[in-house]
């Protein structure tokens, strides 16, 4: 049986990639001032382990959030990510709930 291939965070991303990614791959405070910017709720989101750019913008259309434009959403988070880079030793700790969801459901 082959093992299946891994994808790793890079860039560019896609609206196939995980929105996880997006945490791997730009500095938390400009990502986290895009979401707010934007009403996109992802940023430490436990859902954004498993879910695409594609399907949260599905998941969340008629919600209180309402549904965002995913090809403009990864568009303009690959454009951050070139003039934000993630910096490891700025990392935020995963909220207490994605702590707990990690705990539980162990990759």
């Amino acid at each position: 049986m082959a093992v299946p291939e891994i994808d790793e965070p890079k860039l560019p991303m896609t609206v196939d990639s995980p929105i996880i990614w997006a945490e791997y791959l730009i500095d938390h405070k400009a990502l986290r001032a895009y979401y707010d910017e934007h009403n996109i709720k992802c940023f430490n989101c436990c859902a954004a382990e498993a879910e695409t750019f594609a399907q949260g913008s599905k998941v969340h259309q008629g919600g209180p959030h309402g549904a965002f434009d995913a090809e403009q959403v990864v568009a303009d988070l690959n454009a951050l990510a070139k003039k934000h880079p993630l910096d490891p030793d700025k990392l935020e700790k995963p909220s207490l709930l994605r702590s707990i969801a990690a705990m539980l459901f162990p990759s």
